[in-house]
């Protein structure tokens, strides 16, 4: 039986796919705007977009699971609402700044290398990082709200 983000028999978000989702969205939009601001090109930065949304799937399923899975393999659930929005914040944080943090600077350290008029390493990631995480987060709170 396939499980989706929100449980329709108790109305409850599992945090853990909360998280995998927000790092998916966050590595996507990193990914493409670290692309783009290295080299200003649309197709590089479709294939980071592409690289992050694959990056956030490892980075969201691994962090989901370390965070939010019990030992004894029950995912943690909260009721969907405002009354949860603490706990999905913080799921969406989880996921979302790892691979902020990640995946522009993969990006970031493989196109810089070969550029001649370089944009300037940091603050180009942290563009990057700031749009993955923003994104990332603002995902996690609308998926509970919705």
């Amino acid at each position: 039986m396939e499980q989706s983000v929100l449980d329709s028999s108790s109305q409850g978000v599992d945090l853990a796919q909360l998280a995998l989702l927000s790092a998916m969205m966050a590595g996507a939009v990193a990914g493409a705007v670290s692309g783009w601001l290295s080299k200003r090109n649309i197709g590089l930065a479709l294939c980071t977009f592409m690289i992050g949304i694959m990056g956030g799937l490892l980075i969201g399923t691994g962090m989901g699971r370390w965070f939010y899975v019990a030992s004894n393999g029950a995912d943690a659930v909260v009721t969907a609402g405002v009354c949860s929005l603490c706990s999905a914040s913080v799921a969406g944080l989880a996921g979302a700044i790892p691979t902020a943090l990640l995946i522009p600077s993969l990006v970031i350290f493989i196109t810089l290398r070969h550029v001649r008029n370089r944009p300037p390493r940091v603050k180009t990631g942290l563009q990057a990082a700031v749009a993955g995480v923003i994104t990332g987060t603002l995902t996690a709170i609308a998926l509970l709200l919705v």
